[in-house]
């Protein structure tokens, strides 16, 4: 290999520069990459925080020692590519850390000239980093593919809700057809609400589509009373089929939140829609959606019931995936909430209702100006 000469040398002056060019150490020190510099006996003429914390030293623990130090006995053959007439060179070797352990490495070799002085410039790199990093990505593959697969599990459970409602109205519209003198106007409502649900049916499975296909799904800044007032809706049906008086108080301003849509709506649904079965055999039937504002920049939202309450046995695993209170319920509705409200920063529980009954409250971050 050719030598480079000292007016070639990154240690030597330059000329163009005043005599004067950057020190080469303070450049290795400030590199992120582990760079040494060893003579031709292999003795540590420079070495970088970055290539010393690899092994567990400090730089000035390394200075003039063999670096033979920092390999096992059984793997010092690269001490034969730093002959002078070996060429450049990039291998992978164990490196042996101050602790004992030993940890894949590669080198890499380039020669420089300096005052007269073959040195060799390495550049090293820990391979269990990369390993670790593989395994990292593996990871994340794995607990997306998991995350999937409850999603899927719990796709029936979401469907169902707006599912239940198309046929609803449908069948309303069908009765209401067969009366003497149907109301037109009446039918048209309840084929309106019946198309909204459909939509919503399909902004669900939109919303699957894009996590499987980019691992998420848009936020955009909303109005969360709008939000909750929208999600009311699609469950005032089944309250009213099972007389269930609801109070609406949206009293939070501002309420501008930067959230997935249809998400948030559907955790108000599963609140509401469990809010009316818990008090299904109740003789007070009274359910209030409200949302006001916390300290902290924070939104709160609540749905309180006047049911029997949450069983001691279930309340500390309550948002646990197939955690349920219901006869024939799989479980997930609170579990897919929770993942839902915990991926806006925010944060969902479940408290006793002062009135009898229970309050389940979800916070998330008001926007930013």
């Amino acid at each position: 290999m050719r030598s480079l000469s000292r007016s070639e040398s990154p240690l030597a002056p330059n000329a163009a520069e005043g005599g004067r060019r950057p020190d080469f150490a303070a450049t290795m020190a400030a590199a992120f990459d582990g760079i040494f510099a060893l003579d031709e006996r292999g003795a540590i003429r420079l070495m970088n925080a970055e290539a010393a914390t690899l092994f567990g030293y400090r730089p000035e623990d390394l200075i003039g020692r063999d670096f033979g130090m920092l390999t096992p006995e059984s793997d010092r053959s690269y001490r034969d590519d730093l002959r002078p007439e070996a060429p450049m060179f990039r291998r992978r070797i164990d490196g042996l850390r101050k602790n004992g352990s030993i940890f894949p490495i590669e080198l890499g070799f380039s020669e420089i000239a300096c005052d007269g002085e073959r040195l060799l410039i390495g550049l090293i790199r820990d391979l269990s980093r990369c390993g670790r990093f593989e395994d990292g990505v593996h990871e994340l593959q794995a607990n997306r593919l998991d995350l999937i697969e409850n999603m899927a599990a719990g796709l029936a459970h979401e469907l169902k809700q707006p599912l239940t409602a198309i046929g609803a109205y449908l069948n309303f519209a069908r009765r209401h057809l067969k009366e003497k003198d149907p109301s037109v106007a009446k039918i048209a409502e309840m084929l309106d609400n019946a198309d909204a649900q459909v939509f919503r049916v399909s902004e669900i499975m939109d919303n699957l589509r894009q996590f499987i296909a980019r691992g998420e799904t848009g936020k955009s800044p909303q109005n969360l009373n709008a939000v909750v007032r929208t999600a009311c809706e699609f469950t005032d049906a089944l309250a009213k089929q099972h007389n269930v008086k609801t109070t609406i108080d949206l009293a939070a301003s501002p309420d501008l939140v930067v959230i997935n849509k249809v998400q948030i709506q559907q955790v108000v649904v599963n609140l509401k829609r469990n809010a009316v079965e818990a008090m299904q055999h109740g003789e007070r039937r009274e359910m209030r959606v409200s949302t006001r504002l916390l300290e902290g920049n924070l939104i709160r939202t609540d749905v309180a019931d006047t049911g029997p309450g949450l069983p001691e046995e279930v309340k500390t695993r309550l948002f646990a995936q197939f955690t349920t209170t219901k006869p024939h319920g799989l479980g997930v509705g609170l579990s897919i909430s929770r993942s839902i409200i915990e991926a806006h920063s925010g944060k969902i529980w479940a408290e006793p209702n002062p009135g009898g009954g229970t309050v389940f409250s979800f916070v998330l971050p008001l926007a930013d100006d």
